[in-house]
């Protein structure tokens, strides 16, 4: 995991009350689903990029800025893999923390090199808004890092001090990424998550 960009920004850390939830964005039709798992996946989830997958995990965490991810952990209880909403899901409910969830969805990936730290760096020391390192669909990592400050409690930091804050921990979180990247001795890294076609609750 080493050379995973996700391995940057694990940052924090579904029990449905009765009934079971489900989410829908589109048939998969006839296409063969691989069946994977968290671990496999953070080994090496290449081979399955822009490829359907089913994959099972107990939720761990459902993001509070608008339930657009949310994260499981295979049978070692530790590990996490993001899972992001689809395009007709608009959101995870935070009651599925504890559950555990069957999720049929497409493998995602994003490159990190440096013309994308490059731009990230730019909109930091602008004082741009944006969502690079947030751990969302097209972010980075897998924390729940918004705006590049670590919350505990589900607020993101507010006023002058606080973002300068921000600034300075996505400035760190771009050199460590780069550091990163030297590493591994290639010239990018990859962010992984599954981007959900279908998702249901399995009862225990």
């Amino acid at each position: 995991m080493t050379t995973r960009i996700f391995s940057l920004f694990i940052l924090l850390v579904l029990a449905i009350s009765c009934g079971q939830q489900t989410g829908k964005t589109a048939d998969l039709g006839e296409l063969e689903l691989s069946e994977v798992t968290v671990q496999s996946l953070l080994a090496d989830a290449s081979p399955f990029v822009e490829k359907p997958v089913s994959i099972q995990g107990r939720v761990v965490h459902v993001c509070r800025h608008g339930g657009q991810r949310l994260f499981i952990v295979g049978e070692d209880g530790e590990d996490r893999f993001r899972i992001t909403v689809g395009e007709n899901i608009s959101e995870f409910d935070v009651e599925l923390e504890g559950s555990m969830i069957e999720v049929n969805g497409i493998v995602k990936e994003l490159i990190i090199d440096e013309t994308y730290l490059a731009e990230w760096e730019a909109e930091v020391t602008e004082g741009s808004k944006h969502s690079r390192g947030e751990g969302h669909a097209g972010g980075v990592g897998n924390g729940d890092n918004h705006g590049g400050v670590q919350v505990a409690d589900g607020e993101e930091a507010e006023g002058e001090h606080d973002a300068e804050m921000q600034m300075a921990a996505q400035l760190k979180r771009i050199q460590e990424a780069r550091d990163e990247i030297a590493a591994s001795g290639k010239d990018h890294l990859s962010d992984y998550w599954i981007e959900t076609v279908e998702f249901k609750v399995i009862a225990e």
